[in-house]
């Protein structure tokens, strides 16, 4: 099941002069992707969406989500909490077990 299938989504608009776009030829699906990357992105760096959730809503998995944060220049956020939660999968997937620790 895909995020969109278990989230409801909206749609917002822009506006921007169409000589924006074509004087940097960059179609509406190229614009639409930036912008929603780019918002993704300041809500990771701001510490109010995970790297998870944000691959998820980008059709993209971690790792090509950390590529793009490398190029972007953010930094990962990792805190406690995500350890943790990193902990508790690895236990689940038998990766890790209680004697590991």
């Amino acid at each position: 099941m895909t995020v969109a299938e278990h989230t409801k989504m909206i749609k917002t608009e822009i506006q921007l002069p169409v000589d924006v776009l074509y004087s940097l030829g960059i179609d509406k699906a190229r614009m639409e992707y930036f912008v929603k990357k780019n918002f993704l992105l300041e809500l990771y760096r701001e510490g109010r969406i995970s790297l998870g959730r944000m691959a998820a809503l980008l059709g993209m998995s971690r790792t090509e989500m950390l590529g793009i944060m490398k190029d972007s220049n953010i930094p990962l956020n990792y805190g406690v909490s995500e350890l943790n939660e990193d902990i508790e999968t690895a236990k689940r997937l038998g990766i890790l077990n209680e004697s590991s620790e």
